[in-house]
């Protein structure tokens, strides 16, 4: 399982949500923080050709079997269970239940339904051992105790070994779906009046996946462009304090966690991420070299193309991104995302170029793409 870096990657699908940024300017017109950027990693990236780059569009076609498959799910969204109120649940059995834990006679957190119900099959809920098995043999309506021992290695230290009684009421006993029919008037009220009849859903379905898909794909083929010139570019050397500090800063923010929460990090590590101490590092490290290649690569090749991010869009940037978070202050935004001032400017400058290896890449064809696999192969 590879670690994801979810904070720089949050800062890296922004560059995707704005708006295109355009043009070139006169390179003095950076901002103080880019200039030094360029510096930075001006001796440390071999680019290649990266204007022209061929790449295959994504298929955004959709399909009869597609407009089907968004029906179906829209029947499934409202297909009701039948609520059996008499006879006695037994071992097998769907059924509904509330129940609220309590050690020593104090609900502890996460051990309560709140009641809203939740269904499990007795003999198969994956509870605690012998909890299924005191509520068969007990009829919808009923309301009793369950008594449990958490085991001695329950991934929640503070409920391990311990001793919980769980107040529990049995619902009903859940029968055979309700699959409502298709037509009309099913159209008109499972879509709250906005079809009214199954030719219109079908029809503004197939428009509203053709715009998604169309945005979604003219993003992935942006981002495939660029992947492309990354891995086509050379790295002479990666800058080691930079890998370092934020590989150490992700890595601090988990033992942070995993000591706010009273877990032991190897315990947090293991249970979360299936990693011990060193695989976690390692992981770590990787998409670190991961975001720091892809920043390398798009620095040169603004500094080449003397691509500019000035002061004010900086500014234009942080009241964007405070929008669309709902955050008051560019602090909760650092605080929140891992941002960092040099981060506002990378994703500005990130568009830019983006911006440009597309407007110059060149559309292949799937022939094209298996050809090329084949002869790679």
């Amino acid at each position: 399982m590879k670690f994801k870096f979810k904070k720089l990657g949050i800062v890296l699908a922004c560059s995707m949500l704005v708006a295109s940024f355009s043009g070139c300017a006169a390179t003095d017109n950076d901002a103080e923080i880019v200039r030094q950027l360029k510096k930075n990693y001006k001796t440390m990236v071999k680019l290649s050709d990266y204007k022209g780059v061929t790449y295959t569009p994504t298929d955004t076609t959709v399909t009869d079997e597609d407009i089907q498959s968004q029906l179906d799910n829209l029947v499934y969204q409202n297909t009701t269970q039948e609520q059996i109120t008499t006879g006695v649940a037994t071992i097998g059995d769907a059924v509904n239940i509330d129940y609220t834990g309590y050690i020593d006679g104090v609900a502890f957190d996460g051990g309560s339904t709140q009641g809203q119900g939740t269904v499990i099959t007795l003999g198969n809920s994956g509870y605690i051992d012998n909890f299924d098995d005191q509520i068969a043999g007990h009829k919808p309506g009923d309301k009793f105790d369950v008594n449990v021992v958490f085991p001695d290695d329950y991934y929640e230290p503070t409920l391990a070994g311990a001793h919980a009684t769980f107040d529990t009421t049995l619902n009903y006993i859940v029968g055979e779906d309700i699959v409502p029919e298709v037509n009309d008037s099913f159209i008109e009220t499972a879509t709250g009046g906005e079809y009214k009849t199954v030719d219109e859903y079908k029809q503004g379905t197939r428009k509203s996946l053709e715009e998604t898909r169309a945005e979604n794909g003219l993003n992935a083929d942006r981002q495939a462009i660029l992947q492309k010139v990354i891995d086509e570019t050379t790295i002479v050397e990666y800058p080691e304090n930079e890998l370092k500090e934020r590989t150490e800063s992700i890595i601090n923010s988990y033992q942070q966690y995993a000591a706010s929460s009273g877990i032991d990090f190897n315990t947090f590590l293991g249970y979360y991420f299936g990693y011990d101490a060193d695989g976690f590092r390692d992981s770590v490290k990787e998409s670190v070299e991961s975001y720091i290649r892809e920043k390398m690569v798009v620095i040169a090749i603004a500094d080449a193309e003397n691509i500019t991010c000035s002061e004010e869009e900086y500014s234009n940037k942080i009241k964007e991104l405070l929008e669309q978070t709902g955050l008051n202050d560019v602090s909760e935004l650092n605080q929140q995302y891992g941002y960092t001032n040099e981060d506002y400017y990378f994703t500005i400058l990130e568009e830019k170029v983006i911006n440009l290896l597309y407007e110059n890449a060149v559309q292949g064809s799937p022939t094209d793409a298996s050809a090329t696999e084949a002869t790679e192969q």
